[in-house]
């Protein structure tokens, strides 16, 4: 992997240092984050409709994100969404205990944010790789950037337990401001490559390539599981298990761990053809933990759910992204079009997001806050694994004239 470091450009360089500052600075508050609004008003709502207002903000901000980065540059619009990370947490400070007061605030910021910066993010990828040799470099990418992940959970975790009451927050959340602000320093170094200013979006959506229109359904149905699942359901669920903030934070440093392990097996033996296989393995085997921590509450199914968890996530997650970067490379003058489709998927994902978060609401009515975690918890995994067989329909034809992980 070091031979690989020493052939990078010093742009390229700057720009992995980038992401990790900006990944050990967002691991300090992440899994707290969701913590501190829980303890604002000790049910799930408050988090559920944070999750709402950052996802309808992303469907709306994601045209203006790509008009900015046609305006400039992909590299541009990623700078932009350090500083509204920034500024998201800086609302959390400011507000602090009356923050549910201004939550749909804090969710607009965030979705502005998420968005800016992955405008960039995808751009950097589809520009940076092949179909051929995504996948490996995805899961590379996974273990630079988790690498900050690492110790970052911990140390918060220490920090929080060291103060009374919220305060221990207040000191998480500044400490992430310093770092995403060392790495929109370090960004400056990074000039990116600029696209063209001519939208195709219409023609996307009018006329895409057949593997991405049928693509549709897996974004939408990620959408749901990623709205409340992997949003703050993991979070909470495993806050409960371990039982308080410092255990927390040695759970998701374990956690971390085990995504970089998993991160280095994958890309040293997955390969594009893998892609369903791995997605496949990668589903049941999280809706089985998830069933097993839902069922069995206690220490040794936290242990089985932080060791299994990471892998599946990571074979997802890194799976059906390159099935989607694929589906963008099958079309003809897809260097033209790439931009536009990065913004249209935003639109199924963010439409699920929603449902998704509406369903998790929807299911108070019918269970009280004691049960409503467990259950939902797993409840909403099922839907990866129904995604299996759509996804080996979409890229698995009977005649052979094509194959995931391959290209016309």
């Amino acid at each position: 992997m070091f031979s690989i470091f020493k052939s990078f450009s010093t742009e390229l360089k700057f720009y992995l240092l980038m992401n990790a500052l900006f990944a050990f600075g967002t691991s300090l508050s992440g899994v707290f984050q969701s913590v501190f609004l829980w303890k604002l008003d000790k049910t799930y709502s408050l988090l559920a409709y944070y999750s709402m207002y950052w996802s309808v903000a992303i469907i709306i901000s994601f045209g203006l994100c790509a008009w900015l980065a046609r305006k400039t540059s992909p590299m541009i619009t990623m700078r932009l969404g350090f500083v509204f990370y920034l500024i998201t947490y800086l609302i959390m400070l400011f507000f602090h205990d009356t923050l549910d007061e201004h939550i749909m605030l804090l969710g607009i910021s965030n979705g502005l944010a998420m968005s800016l910066y992955y405008v960039g993010m995808h751009m950097a990828v589809l520009d940076l790789t092949t179909n051929d040799k995504r996948d490996q470099f995805l899961y590379i990418q996974g273990i630079l950037f988790t690498i900050g992940g690492v110790i970052a959970p911990l140390l918060s975790g220490l920090m929080i337990s060291r103060f009374a009451g919220m305060i221990g927050y207040y000191v998480v959340f500044m400490a992430t401001c310093v770092f995403l602000f060392i790495a929109f320093i370090v960004s400056l170094r990074v000039k990116g490559n600029p696209v063209t200013t001519k939208s195709h979006f219409w023609e996307v959506i009018k006329n895409p390539s057949p593997e991405w229109k049928k693509m549709y359904s897996i974004m939408f149905a990620d959408g749901i599981v990623s709205g409340a699942f992997t949003t703050f359901l993991i979070t909470m669920m495993t806050f409960k298990v371990a039982g308080g903030e410092l255990n927390l934070g040695l759970y998701n440093t374990g956690a971390q761990i085990m995504s970089i392990v998993a991160f280095y097996m994958l890309a040293k033996y997955s390969k594009a053809k893998d892609r369903i296989t791995v997605f496949a393995i990668g589903s049941v085997t999280i809706l089985l933990s998830s069933i097993l921590i839902s069922a069995y509450p206690i220490f040794i199914s936290l242990v089985i759910f932080g060791i299994l968890s990471p892998i599946a996530m990571n074979m997802i997650g890194t799976s059906m992204n390159a099935m989607i970067y694929e589906s963008i490379e099958r079309d003809p003058d897809y260097q033209e079009k790439r931009l536009d489709y990065i913004i249209i998927r935003e639109i199924p994902l963010g439409v699920g997001r929603i449902i998704g978060v509406v369903l998790f609401l929807s299911m108070r009515k019918y269970f009280d806050l004691e049960a409503l975690l467990p259950i939902s918890f797993s409840i909403f995994p099922i839907v990866y694994v129904l995604m299996i067989p759509t996804l080996y329909f979409i890229w698995n034809k009977p005649n052979g004239k094509m194959k995931a992980g391959t290209t016309n």
